[in-house]
C-alpha cells in the first residue's frame, strides 16, 4: 500500500471512530439518561474516542505528540473499568458493587502509576511520522486495561449463553460489536512487538462504532425513540460517506505524487476538494433516502393520497388507511409515531423530534387527512339532516293519521259489542294495540312542554315495581308525568327482554339514572340509530319508545345514552341537566 494512502486511511479510520464515539456518547446522555447503565456506556464511549485521538496524534505530529498521547493512554484503564461495570450491571449480576469498586480502584492505581512513571513514547515507524511504543510500565498499564475489558466481555458472553429472548440478543449484539473493537486494537501493538507490516486491524475500528450503533438500534440496548435512533444512523452514514469521498478524492493525488510549484499544488488541492464534494453530495442524498425516506412531496403524491383517503367510508377506516399510507411512505415501524382522528380534528403524536423534512411530510399528509375527515363529517351531517327532515314530515303525517284513526277505532270497538266473546276479545286486543301505537305517534310528534319540580327519586321508582339502588334522599328536578313516561318506556322494554331489571342512580352532579336488564343486549347494527323513530330493539315494538324517551330528556336539558355496568347486558342512562 502506498505510504500516503495508508497514512490517510489510518488517520481517517481513527478520526471517524473518535467522531462516532463522541456522537454515541452524546446520544446516550441526551436520549437515554433514565436507562440503567447509560452513564457507564457514555464514559466507555468517550474513552474509545480519547484512545482514538491518542493514537491519531502521533501520525499527525510525530514525536511531538508524546506528552498528550502518553497521558491519554495512561488513563485508558478507567474507561475499561467503566465497561466492566457496565457489563456486570447489564448481566444483572449480584456482585456488581464489589466488581465496580475493585475495577475502578485497580484502574485508578494503574493510571496513577502510568502518569507518574510514564507509559512510553512516540517514535517514527514504517513511514509513519510517529507511532506510540509502550514502555514496561506502559505494557503493564495497557495489559491491565485489556484484562478489565476482557473480563467484561466474558461476563457478556456468559449472559449471551445463559439468557434467552431480548436480553440474550442485546448481550450478543454488544459482545460482538466490542469484540470487533478488541481485534482492531491489536493493530496498535505492531510497532511495539516488531511486526513490520501495515497496522491493518486499526482500519476495523470504525466498524466497531457501526456495530455498536447497530446493537443499540436493532436490539434496543438503550431505550430511545425512533427519531433519535434514525438520527444517529444518519450521522453514522454521513460520516462514513464523508470518509469514503475524502479517500476516493485523495487517491489521484497520492498516485500522482506531490505537485511541483505553488499553482500546481493549489490546483491539485482544489480539484481534490471539488471531487470529494461531488462524491459526497450523492452519498449524502443516498443516506437521506435510506434513513429518512419520502422527504419530498409531488403533486402526484398529493393526488394519490387524496384518492386513497377518499375511499374510506367512515372515520375509523380513514384513520387506519391514513396511518397505513404514512407508515409506508416514511418506512415507520408499527410502534412508531402515530396519527389519530377525532371528529374533524387530526393529531400527530410522536413527531416532535422528527427532522424538519419528515415532519413536513407528516403535517402535509395530516392536512389532507383533515380534509377527508371534514368531507366525511359534512356528508354525515347532510344525511342526518335529510333523515331528520323526512322523519319530521313523517311524524307530522303520522300525527294527522293518528288523529283521524281515533274515531274509526272507537266505532269498531263499539260495533264489536254484540259479537261472540272470543271475537270481541280479539277485536279489543287489536284495537288496544292500535291505540297504543296512535298514542306513541302523538307523543313523539307533539312538542313536550315540561314543568320541572323537585321530585324524590325513590317515590318515582317505587311505582315501577323493580329493584333499585338509590342514594338516600336523592332528588331530581323534572316533570313528574314526562319522567314517569320515560322510565315506564325503558322498564317495559327491559322486562320484555330480560329476566331481571334494576334501576341504579347516582347523585353526581349531574344526576344519572340507569335502567338495566340482563337480556340479550343491543344488536350492533342498530346501536348507532337506537334512539331514532321506528327503530325497535324488541319484536312487536312500535319503534317509538326510545325516541320518545330521547324527546323527553331533551326537553329536560338532559340526555339518554347507552351505558356500561358490570353484571348487566344493557343499561340506558338518563342524565339530567339540573339537579338538587
Amino acid at each position: 500500500m502506498d505510504i500516503a494512502v495508508g497514512l490517510f486511511a489510518y488517520i481517517g479510520a481513527l478520526s471517524l471512530t473518535a467522531i462516532a464515539s463522541a456522537l454515541l456518547a452524546l446520544f446516550v446522555v441526551l436520549r437515554a439518561r433514565a436507562v440503567p447503565g447509560s452513564s457507564l456506556l457514555a464514559v466507555f464511549l468517550l474513552g474509545v474516542g480519547l484512545w482514538s485521538v491518542a493514537q491519531m496524534l502521533p501520525a499527525l505530529m510525530g514525536p511531538a505528540a508524546t506528552p498528550v498521547t502518553a497521558t491519554l493512554i495512561a488513563l485508558s484503564p478507567l474507561p475499561a473499568a467503566g465497561f466492566l461495570h457496565l457489563a456486570f450491571a447489564f448481566a444483572l449480576c449480584g456482585v456488581v458493587r464489589q466488581v465496580a469498586i475493585a475495577g475502578y480502584a485497580t484502574a485508578a492505581f494503574a493510571a496513577l502509576v502510568g502518569l507518574v512513571f510514564g507509559v512510553g513514547a512516540v517514535v517514527p515507524w514504517h513511514g509513519f511520522p510517529g507511532m506510540f511504543v509502550p514502555s514496561v510500565v506502559g505494557w503493564c498499564v495497557l495489559g491491565l486495561a485489556a484484562l478489565l475489558s476482557v473480563a467484561g466481555h466474558v461476563r457478556l458472553a456468559q449472559t449471551w449463553r445463559e439468557q434467552d429472548g431480548a436480553h440474550r440478543r442485546q448481550a450478543g449484539a454488544v459482545f460482538v460489536s466490542s469484540l470487533i473493537g478488541l481485534v482492531a486494537l491489536t493493530g496498535f501493538a505492531f510497532p511495539a512487538i516488531g511486526i513490520d507490516a501495515y497496522p491493518w486491524p486499526v482500519l476495523l475500528l470504525p466498524f466497531y462504532s457501526v456495530a455498536l450503533v447497530y446493537g443499540i438500534v436493532r436490539h434496543r440496548f438503550m431505550a430511545a425513540d425512533i427519531w433519535a435512533r434514525r438520527g444517529l444512523m444518519w450521522l453514522m452514514l454521513v460520516a462514513g460517506a464523508g470518509a469514503a469521498s475524502a479517500l476516493i478524492a485523495s487517491l489521484p493525488l497520492a498516485m500522482a505524487g506531490r505537485p511541483v510549484g505553488l499553482f500546481a499544488t493549489w490546483a491539485a488541492l482544489a480539484a481534490t476538494l471539488a471531487l470529494g464534494l461531488a462524491i459526497l453530495a450523492p452519498l449524502k442524498r443516498l443516506a437521506d433516502r435510506v434513513v429518512f425516506p419520502g422527504g419530498r412531496i409531488s403533486e402526484a403524491d398529493v393526488a394519490e393520497w387524496r384518492d386513497r383517503l377518499a375511499e374510506a367510508p367512515d372515520e375509523a377506516a380513514l384513520g387506519e388507511a391514513a396511518l397505513r399510507l404514512l407508515r409506508q411512505r416514511l418506512n415507520l415501524p408499527a410502534d412508531g409515531p402515530t396519527l389519530t382522528i377525532t371528529g374533524e380534528a387530526v393529531a400527530l403524536k410522536g413527531w416532535d423530534d422528527a427532522p424538519a423534512a419528515t415532519r413536513h411530510v407528516a403535517e402535509r399528509f395530516a392536512g389532507l387527512v383533515a380534509e377527508s375527515a371534514r368531507r366525511l363529517s359534512a356528508a354525515r351531517r347532510m344525511v342526518d339532516a335529510e333523515r331528520e327532515a323526512r322523519l319530521a314530515e313523517l311524524g307530522a303525517l303520522a300525527a294527522t293519521v293518528a288523529h283521524d284513526l281515533r274515531n274509526p277505532l272507537g266505532i269498531v270497538q263499539m260495533a264489536a259489542t254484540g259479537a261472540p266473546p272470543a271475537v270481541r276479545s280479539e277485536i279489543g286486543e287489536q284495537v288496544a294495540r292500535m291505540n297504543h301505537l296512535v298514542t306513541d305517534i302523538l307523543d313523539y310528534a307533539r312538542a313536550w312542554t315540561i314543568v320541572p319540580q323537585p321530585l324524590r327519586a325513590a317515590d318515582l321508582v317505587a311505582s315501577l315495581g323493580v329493584e333499585a339502588e338509590l342514594p338516600e334522599g336523592l332528588m331530581v328536578t323534572a316533570d313528574r308525568h314526562a319522567l314517569l313516561r320515560a322510565l315506564t318506556n325503558l322498564v317495559d322494554n327491559a322486562r320484555a327482554l330480560g329476566t331481571r331489571v334494576a334501576i341504579v342512580a347516582e347523585a353526581g352532579p349531574p344526576v344519572t339514572i340507569d335502567i338495566c336488564d340482563d337480556g340479550p343486549g343491543i344488536a350492533p347494527e342498530i346501536r348507532d340509530s337506537l334512539f331514532r323513530p321506528f327503530v325497535s330493539r324488541r319484536p312487536g315494538g312500535t319503534g317509538l319508545g326510545l325516541a320518545i324517551v330521547r324527546r323527553i330528556m331533551e326537553a329536560h336539558g338532559g340526555t339518554v345514552t347507552l351505558a356500561e355496568r358490570p353484571g348487566w347486558s344493557t343499561c340506558f342512562r338518563l342524565t339530567f341537566g339540573a339537579s338538587r
